[in-house]
This record gives C-alpha cells, sequence and structure tokens, in this order.
C-alpha cells in the first residue's frame, strides 16, 4: 500500500487492461461502514527465541493474538483458518504466524535465500505502518523454509548494512507451518519517542492455489487496517552516520583494453523519517536489464527498471511523469524521500551527466486520511539547446466500494512548446467485481520528457468491467473475464481509434490454466484484429511450469502470427532454469530465445548467466556473485548482460561496506 502511482499487483496483466491510474483508485476503495479493529500492544520483558517454533506457554505467553483469515479478492472467510501474536520491546518488534493447511505435503517453498522474491513460494507476510496512517506500508515476508523478503516504506534499499537485521525462521508442521520474525525498529523510518498507535495486517499465501488470504480484509478499505494501540516507540538512534558503499572493478574489455573503474554510493539520514542516497560515478555493468517481447504494438515500450539508485524511494517520487528508464547513464546523483509529517511525504531526486544533461524530480504527497491522497510533482530536463518543465497535481478520493481520481498535468519545452493532459475516472470494486469509466484529453505538444507517454493528441471515454471468482472446492480453483473499450479523437474532432477488448480465463484445481484474449480496434482507419490464446501449467508455480502463447490476426493491414514457449524448471532447489522462444510473422519473419541460468552455491553465492537470440544476433555472459549478506560483495562477469552479441570482457567488481561517524539520540 502507498501513495505512489505505479506499484500495483496485478494477478492477471492481460486480462487487467485498465489504465494504472484507475487500478490505484480501485485498489485503495474504502468501505466505511465498519471500524477497524485493534490490538492492543504489549511489550515483551524477555525476547522469543526465533526459531520457528511457537511455544504459546512460554516465550508468547500473555502476547495478544488475533485469528482468522479472508480471501484478498472476494473477501470471503478462508476455509483454513490462521493465528497471528505481536509484541515488542526497545530494539524489535516481535511477530509469530501459525497457519492451517489440511495437506501439509503440499506446501511449496523452494527459496531459502535471504531477501529474494518469493512469488511461487508459500509465504507470510507482516504488514506495518508505523505512521499509523494506513498509506505507508513496509512488509515482511518469510516462506516455510525461512526465506525472507523485505520491502520498506518508500522502496528503501534492503541492503543489510542500511536496513538492520530482519531474522525469520519457520518450519512445516502437521497441521501446517508456523513462523517467527524479529523485526529491527532500526529498519523503519521511526516517528518521535512517545506513545503511538500504528497499522498492521497479517497475510498468507498459498502457493498452488496462488490465493493471498489477510486476517483483515482491506481491498475495500486501507482505513480497516488493524490498529495497533498504543505502542511505546522507542527513542530513535537518529543515525547521521554516513554508509558508504564504495566499488571498483578492473578487468580486460575487447573495446577497450585494460580497465579500470571505481565510484561510490552513500546513504544518510537527514532527519529520523528523512533519507539521503547518493552515487558518484554509479556502475550499471553487473545490472541485468530486461528484454522486450516481440509482441506487435503500435506504440513504443519500455522494460522496468533495475537500478538501485531509482528503485530506491520511489514510492514517493513515482508518477506518470518520471520514467526514470530514460536517463540511461549520469555522473553524480542524488535522491532524497521521507515523511515530513505522519501525513505528508516527499521525494527529490537530480542526477548530472557532466556537460551533457542534469534532470530533476521532485513531488510532495498529502493523506488527510487513508481514502484521500492529494499528489503535486515536477520535472525539468535540462541539456545544451534544449529545456523540459513539467508539472502534475493529481487527487484521489473514495466513498465506500466507490473511487474518484483526477489528474492535471502540464508541461513546457523550448522545441515544441506548451502542452496539457487532463483525466477524470469513477471506479466501483467489491467482491471481486470492478467496474471504471473515465475521459482523458492530452494535446498535441504535450511533452514531459522525463516521462513515458506513448500517444498524445487525443480525446474521449474509456471504461471496463473485470470480475474474478475464486472457489474453495470443486474442480475449478478461479474463473473470470474482463470487457474494456476505448474511444478516441484527435484535439480537432477527427477519427483517432477505437478499441474493444474482451478477455475469459478458467484455472483448474490442478494449476491447468486457459485465456482466451481478443483485440478488435480501428486505428487511423486501419482495422485490426488479433486473437490470443494461452495455455499454462501448473499456473501456480512459477518455479515450475510451461506456459504457449499462439496470437494471430491482422495489424495495421498485414497478418500477424506469434507462437511463444516459455519454460521453468528448479532443480534439486538449486538451478532454476527459464527459457522463452518466440517467432512472428508480420512482414517478414524473426524469432527471439532467451535462456536463463541460476545455480545457487549457497545462501549469499550464485552462479548465473542468459544466452540470447534475436533474429541472427547472439549473446550470452556468465557471472559470479558473493553477496547479500553483511560485509564485502564480489561479482565477477564474463561478457556484456545487455549487449546485442557477444562482447569479450571479464571484469571483476569489489563492493566495500564501511560507515562514517556515529549515532546520536533523537
Amino acid at each position: 500500500m502507498g501513495t505512489g502511482e505505479h506499484s500495483l499487483r496485478v494477478a492477471s496483466p492481460r486480462l487487467m487492461r485498465l489504465p494504472y491510474f484507475s487500478f490505484v483508485v480501485l485498489m485503495l476503495s474504502v468501505r466505511c461502514f465498519a471500524a477497524a479493529p485493534e490490538i492492543q500492544a504489549y511489550r515483551m520483558a524477555v525476547p522469543p527465541v526465533i526459531d520457528g517454533a511457537i511455544h504459546e506457554d512460554a516465550e508468547w505467553k500473555g502476547v495478544p493474538s488475533v485469528k482468522g483469515l479472508f480471501d484478498e479478492q472476494s473477501g470471503e472467510s478462508a476455509s483454513e483458518s490462521g493465528a497471528f501474536w505481536i509484541g515488542y520491546d526497545d530494539k524489535f518488534v516481535y511477530v509469530a504466524a501459525r497457519m492451517e493447511d489440511p495437506q501439509p505435503s503440499l506446501i511449496r517453498a523452494a527459496q531459502y535465500l535471504t531477501n529474494v522474491s518469493l512469488a511461487g513460494d508459500d509465504y507470510f507476510q507482516f504488514d506495518l505502518d508505523v505512521s499509523g496512517s494506513a498509506t505507508d506500508y513496509s512488509f515482511f515476508q518469510v516462506n516455510p523454509r525461512g526465506a525472507t523478503n523485505i520491502n520498506l516504506a518508500g522502496g528503501r534499499a534492503a541492503k543489510r548494512e542500511w536496513a538492520g537485521e530482519f531474522q525469520a525462521a519457520a518450519r512445516i508442521t502437521q497441521t501446517g507451518w508456523e513462523a517467527e520474525m524479529r523485526i529491527p525498529w532500526q529498519a523503519l523510518a521511526l516517528p518521535s519517542a512517545g506513545t503511538r498507535d500504528m497499522r498492521v495486517n497479517f497475510e498468507r499465501s498459498v502457493a498452488r492455489s496462488q490465493r493471498l488470504f489477510a486476517n483483515v480484509y482491506i481491498n475495500d478499505g486501507p482505513g480497516k487496517a488493524p490498529i495497533w494501540r498504543g505502542v511505546q516507540v522507542p527513542r530513535s538512534d537518529f543515525d547521521r552516520s554516513i554508509k558508504l558503499l564504495p566499488y571498483f572493478y578492473a578487468g580486460y574489455d575487447r573495446g577497450d583494453g585494460k580497465i579500470f573503474n571505481s565510484g561510490l554510493d552513500l546513504k544518510t539520514s537527514l532527519t529520523d523519517q528523512v533519507q539521503l542516497v547518493g552515487s558518484v560515478n554509479p556502475d550499471f555493468r553487473n545490472i541485468e536489464n530486461q528484454i522486450l517481447s516481440l509482441d506487435f504494438s503500435r506504440f513504443a515500450r519500455i522494460a522496468d527498471e533495475t537500478r538501485p539508485f531509482f528503485l530506491e524511494g520511489s514510492q514517493y517520487i513515482g508518477s506518470q511523469l518520471f520514467a526514470s528508464q530514460l536517463i540511461p547513464a549520469f555522473d553524480t546523483g542524488v535522491n532524497s524521500y521521507g515523511k515530513i509529517t505522519d501525513k505528508t511525504s516527499f521525494g527529490f531526486l537530480n542526477t548530472v551527466q557532466f556537460g551533457h544533461q542534469n534532470d530533476l524530480v521532485a513531488s510532495v504527497t498529502h493523506n488527510p486520511d487513508p481514502s484521500s491522497s492529494i499528489r503535486l510533482g515536477v520535472t525539468n530536463l535540462d541539456e545544451p539547446g534544449l529545456g523540459n518543465s513539467a508539472y502534475l497535481a493529481r487527487y484521489w478520493k473514495t466513498w465506500g466500494p466507490y473511487g474518484l481520481f483526477l489528474r492535471d498535468m502540464g508541461s513546457q519545452d523550448t522545441r515544441v512548446g506548451r502542452g496539457d493532459n487532463m483525466n477524470g475516472a469513477v471506479n466501483y470494486f467489491a467482491n471481486g467485481l470492478s467496474v471504471f469509466g473515465e475521459y482523458t484529453q492530452v494535446s498535441p505538444n504535450f511533452m514531459p520528457r522525463l516521462g513515458f507517454f506513448q500517444e498524445v493528441d487525443y480525446k474521449g471515454p474509456d471504461g471496463g468491467i473485470y470480475y474474478d471468482k475464486p472457489w474453495n472446492h470443486g474442480a475449478f480453483n478461479d474463473a473470470g473475464g474482463s470487457v474494456n473499450f476505448t474511444n478516441y479523437s484527435h484535439m480537432d474532432g477527427q477519427d483517432y481509434r477505437r478499441d474493444a477488448n474482451y478477455a475469459v480465463f478458467g484455472t483448474l484445481r490442478n494449476g491447468f490454466q486457459l485465456n482466451l484474449d481478443e483485440d478488435m480496434a480501428q486505428f487511423e482507419g486501419s482495422n485490426d484484429h488479433t486473437t490470443y490464446l494461452t495455455a499454462t501449467y501448473p499456473r501456480t508455480n512459477q518455479y515450475d511450469n510451461v506456459s504457449s502463447t499462439y496470437a494471430w490476426g491482422e495489424e495495421a493491414g498485414y497478418h500477424y502470427d506469434s507462437k511463444t514457449v516459455s519454460w521453468n524448471r528448479r532443480f534439486y532447489n538449486r538451478l532454476q532454469v527459464i527459457g522463452r522462444y518466440q517467432m512472428v510473422r508480420y512482414q517478414g519473419y524473426s524469432d527471439q530465445a532467451i535462456l536463463d541460468l541460476n545455480y545457487d552455491l549457497g545462501k549469499n553465492r550464485a552462479i548465473n548467466g542468459r544466452l540470447t537470440k534475436q533474429g541472427n544476433d547472439l549473446n550470452g555472459y556468465l557471472a559470479y556473485r558473493l553477496s547479500g549478506n553483511l560485509g564485502t560483495e564480489y561479482y565477477m562477469i564474463l561478457g556484456d548482460p545487455n549487449a546485442l552479441t557477444f562482447h569479450t570482457s571479464l571484469i571483476l567488481k569489489m563492493t566495500v561496506p564501511f560507515t562514517l561517524g556515529g549515532n546520536r539520540k533523537a
């Protein structure tokens, strides 16, 4: 949960085609008919041993607990229950979870590493918003093997030197599985010391059904999240120290010969709730970029961001005005973000490529209550012969299952002049049913150069309806469908495009899923029609499955035919193999093959690589890493992960964390 405009959890990307801002309102829709439940804070005199074994009559005796789980899609009570405990002391928050399961042998736990994605596994998640606003959550996850994942409020990096030691353990039992957590207060942006009310929730993911459950169902309103009442917030160790992550790399490159380079990442606290991150001569050499598919698109596409500097604080600065992927490199950068008050946050980012480009992004967000939000943002780009600035003003409000979204944006560019973009949307969301409608108009000269906008010069309405029905018993796990439409004209009234899309899907209890998706469109006088048929088995296991998509139709007056096969396989819980092959016939023939390999040598060591074929171009790389723990990290990289063809390069990189200065009490 957050105040950004991008971070959304979508179960079926092809089916869920609603505009992203409508989803923000949809996912945050609020029912205000019931007060939030309360859990009384409890200070633990003796901390529990974090070993995954819950001793109710000893370590957890007297600690407040809550019971029950609800389906996060439908709001229905789960057939298998759960019990959860929460306590704290001056250093840590302690959490325990016991989850029932009638088939413990089917509990899935492939991962065993620290700070890795647990998607595809069973896992327990604890949600904590120390501000109490229900808009600024941190998430802590553990699977039944003790693998962990952290998502700190604001997108803060989970580097252990920076976030503190999050510890968790779990075990499978005869009736299900149970877990224990210890979360350092140090990892959280704490408010001032004293008695505070915080927000919490307890969630469970069941891998074999890909269903999410929560102790309190809040998809119909974050204001219903449980209140953790009367927590005695400890005096914050307002850490004024500067945490440094210098890196050094050396090696050989076919184009440059012998090379040596170095740089520095740093982090410090400006206040107890404001962070500052800096980067000098950042190194993106070891970061593997996403490869876009060959799917037909009339518009430009953009890969996901993977660089830590831009992910840090992304919740506070993210908006439609800013796509960090459009900044390919910089010499130095600064990124600051945090909470001004419990209800107001900000983000600021500036990067400089000396002699070429200066980029600035800033935003302020105010949440008067969990059901409303106001955001103001600006961007500015300066380079020789070009200046560009843009602004954003956004407001959303929800009443029960209904939502309203309003946004106004404008840009000023030295080459094309002034442009603007206005949106308004309404939506309804309840019990797996979502309905939305919106109106948008974008002038021809709208061009915020730090944002990613696929199209301009249009106006008109669009809307849609989506329904997903889960079942706890029987042959079907879930089924649903969607219908969406778009009717846009150019700003001068000339025809632009009309689109209609319908999609249906169904998933059997064994995990087999079938999707049928059909698009019909008129685009600038061209009639398009494409059908997609996708089969996946089992959909419920991302580590071991196979998927095939066949798409056929007509696009821009030419026949379109695409076949894609994807294969994921995990061997001995250590070697993960991911393969994907696509061939497309559209005004000719093209194909693409990607093979990713990752072999875990231990909790903090791995060998990984990738082979790619795009037409006649071949590339590959192989890397060894020692990372994810405290202390020095090492990387060795043979080849260039992001080159089109194989590039002779051997690089050894080392990162050595250390700290300057000390702490003082806030």
